[in-house]
This record gives C-alpha cells, structure tokens and sequence, in this order.
C-alpha cells in the first residue's frame, strides 16, 4: 500500500468469493485484448524508467479500468500505467501485461497481474499466462489453486492445489537471481545451491513446487502484490529487502520457507 496518512474512503467489501470471480473476469478480459495484439505486433515507446510500454499496454490498462469502475466504482485502483485513483479501503493493484519484453518480441512468458488489497492487507492476487491458457490464483486462508483459464474456479474439481516444495537442503536447492547482486554472493550461491537460469517463470515455479527460491526478486507493488499471496498461501515466504513482508519496496525473496535460516547464511557470508 501507499504508506501515508491520508484519508480513505470506508467502503462495505464484497464476499472474497465475488471479489474473486471479478479478478477471474478482469484476467479473462485482459487476456482477449493482449491476445489480438500479441497476434498481430505492437508499437512500443520507452519510458522514462527505461521499461517498454506497448499500445497493448494501455489498451488493457483502459480496459481493465473502465471494468472496475463499473463493478467496484467505490473501490481505489492503482494500476503500473495509469497510476493512482480514488481512496479507499479496498485497491485493486494492476498490471495490465507483466513481461512486456517478452510479449513484443513474441514470447509467451507474459500475463497480467491483479491483485486486491483491504485495509492495507492483500487478500487476494491472480496471476495470467494467456498464450498458454494458464491462471494462478489464490485467496487469504483459502490456498493457492491453478487451473486453465476455461475452468478456474475457486470450487472446481479441475482446479490443482499449489505447494511449494519440501526440500529443506540449501545444497539441493534450485535458486535463482534476478537482480544484480554482488559478485561474491553469486559464487557462494553457485557453490552452495543448485542455481538456475532467471526467468520471469520462476516465482511461478517456486509457487509449484519446482523452484526453491529466487533471490533479489525487482519489482514494484504490481509486480510482486499476486505473487506474494499466492506463495504465502501455497506454503512458502516472501520477505522484501528489510526481512518484513511488504510489496512495495522494490526487491525481495521468494523462497519456500523452509531453506530460508540456510539461505540468510549463505547472503551474509
């Protein structure tokens, strides 16, 4: 959340259930208009934070905004590209295509992110895969779940339980680094673990069960506000830079608990 003192709007909340089926829909509705541009290849321009934003990316930010205007018009939204509205308890935290490098140079590791935060908590977080018809999701106390975009839903039998995974040795563990982090810690991560490649994926995979953890995770509140839900429901931890649990902070670890004690000795040498 923003962490300042100004006034928000008290709003009645919804069931988590209907606020979840809204996320389902803004997902399904952003993944139809990315997908025609996906198809077809986009204009991109630079911003001034040297990130690629795409026509596709503001079509879907427009879109999604005017959908929750309709639905939630109480509700306060903040959106990666086009920021803050309203005050509220209750924000819908968005962005419409993570992995925008990926999606103009026609990769498939892009999707969009939602997320809802309620009294500064965040209760709820779905995550996208459209080229692949895939969907991450979860609720606070409910779990983490996925299942393909045409049967996701919190009740179905289709939908598959997410857990990280068990394995509680540091030297059997598959870690990755996202962002530049010293040389030395690097070597003692490479020596220590079993290091893989960074992908956008691997938060995802830790969430599954196949990644143990990934360290100096960058982002902004957009970027990590689903993933942190659905990992901490799937079983596994994120802490952000100052060992607390806030999105919003730029840069963080997602590991699946149970290496964390081992992993901390290994990044303070």
């Amino acid at each position: 959340m923003d962490w300042c003192c100004a006034t928000l709007t008290v709003v009645p909340s919804p069931s988590l259930d209907a606020d979840l089926a809204l996320a389902f829909q803004l997902s399904e509705l952003a993944a139809e208009v990315a997908l025609e541009f996906y198809a077809r290849g986009v204009d991109t321009v630079w911003k001034e934070d040297n990130t690629p934003v795409s026509e596709a990316d503001l079509e879907v930010d427009r879109r999604l905004i005017e959908a929750l205007r309709l639905a939630r018009p109480d509700d306060a939204v903040l959106s990666e590209e086009s920021g803050a509205r309203g005050s509220s308890t209750r924000r819908w935290i968005l962005d419409p295509i993570d992995g925008t490098f990926n999606f103009v140079e026609g990769r498939p590791a892009w999707g969009t992110h939602v997320a809802l935060e309620v009294d500064g908590e965040l209760v709820l977080g779905v995550i996208t895969r459209p080229v692949r018809e895939q969907r991450w999701w979860a609720t606070r106390g409910r779990g983490a779940f996925t299942a393909p975009f045409a049967s996701a839903s919190s009740a179905s039998s289709s939908s598959t339980p997410l857990h990280v995974s068990a394995v509680d040795d540091l030297a059997k563990s598959r870690v990755s680094v996202w962002s530049r982090q010293p040389d030395a810690l690097v070597e003692r991560l490479e020596r220590d673990t079993v290091m893989v490649q960074a992908t956008l994926d691997n938060v995802l995979e830790v969430i599954a069960g196949e990644h143990e953890a990934v360290v100096g995770a960058s982002g902004k509140i957009w970027d990590h506000a689903p993933a942190v839900i659905i990992v901490d429901e799937a079983g596994g931890h994120f802490r952000d830079g100052r060992g607390g649990h806030r999105p919003d902070l730029g840069e963080g670890i997602y590991s699946n608990r149970l290496i964390d004690d081992a992993l901390d000795r290994v990044i303070s040498g």
